[in-house]
């Protein structure tokens, strides 16, 4: 017969190991693909982490609503420093319920809020204190508040402004980086990111900097500095709800259209895509842009069961 104390004790490991998970997961050094592997490898291990995520943001939140009250005796607070870290560790059953069901990052588990905008839609939040972000459409983040704060950028595109004297660590699909304060303009192009630095200066793990004016992409956690002179008016029309062309492509202008429309526009001329435009547009209404193609192309929009609309020559 087994020893009836085997589990548990398999259990505690399991709870070390995922502890050390979290640590390295919220300091940013660990990888979140390794960290996916081994929470998928065995459903124990996701149970253990979501234990640990749990037990993080309770013990956050018991930490802060005490902050006021009177330090307990030294006699009190020994004990408490002896008592094993492993006691605090209480299973959370939603957050359980969460993890084990897989899909997704570690930081769902123990980021303190989030925030999303379906296709269409555009909203601000303050994240923290000095903090906010705009978020474009069909765009995800997750934060959570700290020294620096966190911020997530799961999907989508975001402008993000810091007062001075805050700081934040932007967590993005390229990799992690410091954000001075300023305002910056991030948006997620792939395994990517595009980061403008509309003003201050965003650094990755090298030192690398991109400072005020610059584009850079931030791939593998390396920033790759792409511009010096970038029109950073092009890139942040969205927050006026508009597009602005400037002799791009119509296959190009379509696909920037669109991330804003339920029913996409769509080529049906395939000789369509290489018609070149340029002007500024609305993003929320599509019918400014279809008309300017009536007029100066005489390309035609027909509207679809489905709702799409497919342009074809008129």
């Amino acid at each position: 017969m087994a020893d009836p104390i085997e589990p548990a004790q398999r259990h505690e490991d399991l709870i070390d190991d995922a502890a050390k998970w979290l640590a390295a997961l919220d300091s940013g050094s660990a990888s979140v693909a390794a960290f996916e592997a081994w929470r998928s490898a065995d459903p124990r291990h996701a149970v253990a982490f979501a234990e640990v995520a749990g037990s993080w943001r309770d013990l956050d939140a018991l930490r802060v609503s005490q902050s006021d009250l009177p330090p307990p005796p030294l006699a009190a607070a020994t004990a408490d420093a002896l008592r094993p870290r492993r006691h605090f560790l209480k299973a959370a059953t939603g957050a359980i319920a969460v993890a084990a069901a897989g899909g997704g990052f570690a930081y769902r588990a123990y980021a303190r809020g989030k925030a999303e905008t379906a296709v269409g839609e555009r909203t601000t939040i303050t994240v923290a204190k000095g903090i906010a972000v705009d978020l474009n459409t069909d765009s995800r983040i997750y934060w959570r508040e700290g020294d620096p704060a966190s911020l997530w950028l799961e999907r989508g595109e975001v402008a993000i402004r810091l007062n001075a004297g805050q700081a934040l660590e932007l967590h993005t699909p390229g990799g992690r980086f410091r954000c001075a304060p300023g305002a910056y303009n991030a948006r997620l192009r792939g395994a990517a990111c595009e980061l403008a630095v509309l003003a201050g200066s965003v650094a990755d793990a090298r030192g690398v900097k991109a400072t005020t004016g610059m584009i850079a992409l931030a791939t593998q956690g390396d920033l790759d500095l792409r511009a010096e002179d970038a029109d950073l008016a092009r890139i942040t029309a969205w927050q006026n709800d508009t597009l602005v062309l400037n002799g791009e492509s119509l296959d190009y202008a379509l696909a920037e259209i669109n991330r804003y429309q339920r029913h996409k526009i769509m080529i049906g001329d395939p000789a369509l895509a290489r018609l070149r435009l340029g002007g500024t547009f609305a993003t929320r209404d599509p019918a400014e842009f279809l008309g300017a193609l009536r007029s100066s192309f005489g390309v035609r929009a027909a509207t679809s069961a489905d709702g799409s609309i497919v342009l074809t020559r008129g």
